[in-house]
């Protein structure tokens, strides 16, 4: 039997999945979809319905007008936009990277203090042994709010190259 991935599957709008080796693929969620989308048709062909017998006014054709307008406008803009984005492609204006923001190295994301070697010694290292380590009671009594208390201590592994 073929080996079946997510790639495998094709899924098509307005029709069920079909799967190669699975046959024809139906579950109670896309029937379910299918279920909700027909009569969301339903209640948006039973509005048109409603509004095509009703007069259409001075104020609806004024709404109708700002509305077209509206519409206009921003089609406008975002045409230009994407004509200014393409220029500044083209002239290659963003040749230089952004400058690096550099990463402190004090404390770890949940604010736990990292005791570790110099960083080109970590950097250079093939194994990095962390290792979580609690706070003595001196130092838990120093910030009893720390919610991860403990600190954090990276230390390279001798002869792993």
């Amino acid at each position: 039997m073929a080996e079946v991935g997510w790639s495998t599957f094709r899924p098509v709008v307005g029709r069920l999945f079909l799967g190669p080796a699975l046959g024809l693929v139906t579950t109670m969620r896309n029937i379910f979809h299918v279920v909700i989308s027909l009569l969301m048709w339903c209640l948006f062909g039973y509005y048109w319905f409603v509004v095509s017998k009703r007069e259409i006014g001075a104020e609806t054709v004024q709404a109708l007008g700002v509305l077209s307008i509206v519409i206009v406008v921003g089609l406008i803009i975002t045409f230009w936009w994407v004509a200014h984005n393409k220029r500044l492609a083209r002239r290659n204006r963003r040749q230089t990277p952004a400058p690096a923001v550099p990463e402190p190295f004090e404390v770890d994301n949940l604010n736990r203090t990292i005791i570790a070697p110099d960083i080109t010694e970590l950097q250079s290292a093939s194994i990095i042994d962390i290792e979580l380590v609690p706070f003595t009671e001196e130092e838990e009594a120093a910030d009893p709010d720390n919610e991860y208390p403990g600190k954090k201590v990276y230390s390279v592994v001798r002869g792993s190259r």
